[in-house]
């Protein structure tokens, strides 16, 4: 296993991240249109992060999520806990550092191996994994998370589905693109991982289906887990302390449509 996570690949991709999400954000009919910092803020809001708690941005990238993590405690007289930002690219973590100062390579920012996580058990109240965990090494990504994760702390995470609809031509073409760019891809067994959560006492608090590309973009969701669907977002809730629990397989390179095909 590459646990690296392609390191070479993130620390390329940066300059196309930064315009998608610019321009997620300036253009409504934008083409492979990201979500944009609205709908990501209203996510972020479910976590419902105090002052006094730490935050864990898993896959920050350039830290998109820092100034919306700002505003939002704003309202909070005294923010003694702090964000945190996880990374392959140490790229992105210099340009994170570049747009704001505040944070630090080796005290608020640190690169991340591909495998394990910089940090104790049970040290994050929240954590937030947006738009990277069709990247990683699923199977064992979601354990770290829950092993860094407090009991009583909330977890949220949004990926795509194994199962999406056979005529959802922008979700082949999504797909196929990626492989040829060499984009790290991998789809979910959702109604698996949702089995494996709840056998390990994980509450889900609150969930989200999209059903075809291009929703999640728009927040059209439905709240009940469908037979078929393109990408989802779960804010997950750590009830007991996290044992060596190894999760079984989940999460494939190729959906369900491809390999069919």
């Amino acid at each position: 296993m590459d646990n690296t996570n392609n390191k070479e690949f993130w620390n390329n991709y940066v300059d196309y991240f930064v315009n998608k999400i610019n321009e997620a954000n300036s253009e409504c009919d934008a083409k492979d249109k990201t979500a944009s910092d609205i709908v990501y803020e209203q996510y972020f809001k479910q976590l419902d992060v105090k002052g006094n708690e730490k935050l864990l941005d898993f896959g920050c990238g350039f830290c998109r999520l820092f100034p919306i993590y700002e505003e939002n405690m704003h309202s909070e007289k005294n923010v003694k806990g702090g964000y945190y930002g996880v990374d392959v690219s140490k790229r992105e973590l210099e340009l994170a550092q570049e747009r704001y100062p505040r944070l630090k390579l080796g005290e608020s920012l640190f690169e991340y191996d591909g495998l394990h996580i910089p940090f104790i058990d049970n040290y994050f109240d929240k954590i937030i994994c947006w738009g990277v965990f069709d990247a990683c090494n699923q199977e064992i990504i979601i354990q770290e998370l829950f092993r860094i994760l407090k009991i009583g702390g909330k977890l949220l995470v949004t990926g795509k589905n194994d199962k999406y609809y056979e005529d959802d031509e922008a979700a082949k073409m999504a797909e196929v693109n990626a492989r040829k760019k060499g984009h790290p891809n991998y789809f979910t067994d959702v109604h698996n991982l949702t089995t494996q959560l709840q056998e390990h006492n994980i509450k889900l608090d609150a969930t989200y289906y999209f059903l075809r590309r291009g929703d999640f973009t728009r927040n059209h969701a439905v709240r009940e887990m469908p037979k078929i669907f393109y990408e989802w977002a779960y804010v997950m809730e750590k009830l007991e302390n996290y044992k060596d629990y190894e999760y079984g397989k989940f999460s494939d390179k190729y959906s369900l449509m491809f390999q069919k095909k």
